[in-house]
């Protein structure tokens, strides 16, 4: 009793700090502002970090799915600066300070265009009614493109997007009954879970459990949580907290989970394969919801 109740204090009073990956959270910005500027534009329906699955299971994310009525547009979204170059398969990013390899985003949205088609295919959507457009854009107006990448008029800045979408806006709609039926399949797409840490840091990945005492509990499938702990930290209220053992209780769903702070999360980062368990008094927030207009 006395180790959790020192276990639960020091999570809740003195927790380890996590500081963010900035250049990371300069990308997540960078998307948010993208995200608030073509959601004023009138008539579009968008998706934000949407998750589609292969026929293997495995998942892809496309940062951006814009619909306007027939035209349907997949963006991989870059927050890049210096100097951009092609070497073989991969990208060359160079800065004052570094000379960064990239994996290379143009080949990365070619295949997620074509598992996106073959996923709206196998749900019956009559792709030859949609215009299906896919594009690399650059947030940076004035980040300097290699004359290779140039040539690809499927790569652009934020800014010609924007132009781009402007004078191509669709005149025709699809009837009623396919329109609800492509908003449905596209809202039903999962996105990744989202911890933010004490610190700063942002874990993105996908919740498998909860860890519970000893006891795995599982979650409801398809979930969506905006969840803040809320942890009193440095407040006295925690230390009795920590000494009488009490949980604060998570809903999700229908369900109620009432968790300690070190309890934990079974969780897996994005592009990678191992559960790590994430104690609950680290996490600040737990976000696994959609933005969508």
């Amino acid at each position: 009793m006395i180790k959790n109740f020192w276990q639960n204090y020091k999570l809740i009073s003195s927790p380890s700090i996590t500081l963010p990956n900035m250049a990371s959270r300069a990308g997540s910005i960078a998307e948010s502002e993208f995200f608030d500027t073509i959601s004023q534009i009138k008539g579009l329906n968008i998706y934000k970090n949407k998750r589609v699955k292969d026929s293997q299971s495995g998942l892809h994310e496309i940062d951006f799915i814009i619909v306007d009525g027939l035209n349907i547009y997949l963006i991989e979204f870059k927050h890049w600066v210096g100097n951009i170059d092609i070497k073989g398969n991969e990208w060359i990013q160079t800065t004052k300070n570094r000379t960064t390899l990239h994996q290379d985003p143009f080949a990365k949205l070619i295949k997620n265009t074509q598992i996106f088609k073959d996923y709206l295919q196998n749900k019956e959507v009559d792709l030859s009614k949609f215009n299906i457009l896919s594009f690399v854009v650059f947030d940076k107006t004035r980040i300097n493109l290699s004359r290779q990448i140039l040539k690809n008029k499927q790569i652009i800045t934020k800014h010609n997007f924007l132009k781009f979408i402007d004078k191509n806006r669709s005149k025709t709609r699809p009837n009623t009954i396919e329109e609800d039926k492509l908003k449905q399949i596209l809202s039903s797409m999962t996105i990744w879970s989202r911890l933010h840490l004490y610190g700063g840091e942002i874990l993105t990945g996908s919740i498998r459990y909860f860890l519970i005492g000893s006891k795995k509990k599982k979650l409801p499938k398809h979930f969506r949580v905006n969840l803040d702990l809320n942890w009193q930290r440095n407040n006295t209220i925690s230390f009795i907290n920590a000494l009488f053992g009490r949980r604060k209780k998570l809903k999700i769903k229908s369900k109620i989970y009432k968790i300690r702070p070190n309890d934990s999360i079974g969780f897996i980062k994005a592009g990678e394969f191992e559960i790590k368990h994430i104690q609950f008094g680290l996490i600040e927030k737990i976000v696994k919801d959609d933005e969508i207009i």
